[in-house]
């Protein structure tokens, strides 16, 4: 799958940068890789066990983390995820969910793929 990444959100980043400080960009993309697996571990837990409000509350986070880093399809599917648990759509929740790692290894390597660009 080719996933994008939002330019905009980078450059929102970006402009947050001061002199002389470690590199941001890299900083928060790093967090958001390294904590992304935790959220999506828990996400499909609910998922297995039905636990409505864990997939909700994990799908809420992942959604606003990845929208932060430019990740868009990844927030989409997050979203989507997070108003089925909200409604109680366990079916919706199964299908969503069940290439949510996939699409977050594939936004990772775009992340990845953009940032090298820019080094």
């Amino acid at each position: 799958m080719t996933v994008s990444i939002d330019e905009k959100a980078l450059k929102a980043i970006m402009s947050l940068q001061r002199p002389g400080k470690p590199d941001l960009l890299i900083r928060i993309t790093d967090l958001f890789k390294s904590e992304s697996p935790k959220t999506i571990a828990n996400m499909l837990e609910g998922i297995d066990t039905v636990d409505m409000e864990a997939v909700r509350v994990a799908a809420h986070t992942l959604k606003s983390a990845s929208a932060y880093v430019g990740a868009s399809e990844l927030s989409e599917r997050c979203k989507d995820l997070e108003r089925a648990a909200h409604d109680q759509n366990f079916p919706a929740c199964m299908a969503l969910g069940d290439s949510l790692e996939d699409l977050y290894n594939d936004s990772c390597a775009a992340l990845d793929q953009r940032l090298s660009k820019a080094a």
